[in-house]
């Protein structure tokens, strides 16, 4: 028997972010029914942890990451459309023509059919995989002491007045982490395996700091052993040939950022996505994934940009590109 055909105007968008919403917006508006998918309990994606004052948005100064995403969840609900939060996805299927797509949420497990899907899972930090190739390091991401998202030592619970931090890191994140900790800290040790990959504004922001005691920049650092301490975290390393020894309250890991692709083998024609060596989703000019029907947007699939207005950009072409597709005239089949 044939499968069941889904129906033709149903589009699952896999998360909830800039990228994901504006897809949504846009296909709503192109006679499509989107369905947002989303593990988090709130439409926002990375904005929802971003609390810097917005410089970068045009025509919405003043705004935090926060008040972004709440803007743009906002917009999308009085269009009608409900995201589908704490759901996630265990299960893909090609079938009659669309995909099945099993979820756990809330409710149990639940079924969709869908015409196409979107992947718009966006980024994450690089986590505990950094520590744990290090003597002692899987101990210290369990100890509650170490921090991975580029701004969450922006929380005064993490940063109070008096913190010996390790920052570690050598790119824009890690020297700007060390610049804001600097004004509240004891002392800041910022650890780099090579040489500063930084704005050199930043660098000398640093070097300046540094040179005043309080802020300290360890270049060519490698790192040899964490220690779970009464207090807090010894780390052991050694550079330039010589070994140090510090001890720290907290841990502020800033390694960079990679794609949310770690797809598993049941979800199918997502496991089989063509990505590229540093795990990006490979698309072309048009959004198009390497398999039939499916299409990926924002950060998952652009490290050139990774920004608000460029995933915003991203999910409209997206939309566009899937209309287009959608209703383009079936090929003649063969006699």
């Amino acid at each position: 028997m044939e499968p069941t055909r889904p129906p033709a105007d149903s589009v699952a968008i896999l998360g909830c972010g800039a990228a994901g919403l504006s897809c949504a917006l846009w296909l709503k508006h192109l006679g499509f029914r989107p369905v947002l998918i989303d593990p988090g309990a709130a439409p926002g994606g990375q904005l929802l942890r971003l609390d810097r004052v917005n410089r970068w948005v045009l025509g919405l100064p003043g705004q935090t990451g926060p008040e972004l995403a709440a803007r743009y969840a906002g917009h999308v609900r009085d269009e009608g459309i409900e995201p589908w939060l704490g759901r996630r996805v265990v299960a893909v299927a090609a079938a009659g023509g669309g995909f099945r797509l099993d979820l756990d949420g809330p409710a149990g497990r639940e079924n969709l059919s869908v015409r196409a899907l979107v992947v718009a899972t966006g980024l994450r930090p690089r986590s505990r995989e950094v520590l744990d190739p290090i003597p002692g390091g899987g101990a210290a991401h369990e100890s509650g002491r170490v921090s991975y998202f580029p701004l969450d030592h922006l929380d005064p619970a993490l940063a109070q007045p008096g913190l010996r931090a390790a920052v570690l890191g050598g790119g824009d994140n890690a020297y700007c982490t060390a610049l804001d900790l600097a004004g509240r800290a004891a002392q800041v040790h910022l650890l780099l395996r090579g040489q500063p990959r930084a704005q050199a504004r930043f660098q000398a922001e640093v070097r300046a700091l540094a040179g005043r005691g309080g802020l300290a920049e360890h270049p060519g650092a490698t790192l040899d052993a964490f220690q779970i301490t009464t207090d807090g975290i010894a780390i052991d390393f050694h550079r330039e040939g010589r070994q140090h020894h510090i001890e720290v309250d907290r841990i502020f890991v800033r390694a960079g950022l990679v794609p949310n692709t770690d797809f598993p083998a049941a979800l199918g024609p997502l496991a089989r996505l063509d990505l590229d060596a540093e795990g990006y989703v490979r698309v072309d000019a048009q959004r198009r994934a390497s398999q039939p029907g499916v299409y990926a947007i924002g950060d998952v699939a652009n490290p050139a940009l990774p920004a608000v207005v460029a995933a915003i950009a991203d999910g409209a072409m997206a939309a566009r590109t899937l209309a287009l597709d959608l209703t383009a005239p079936s090929p003649p089949t063969s006699p």
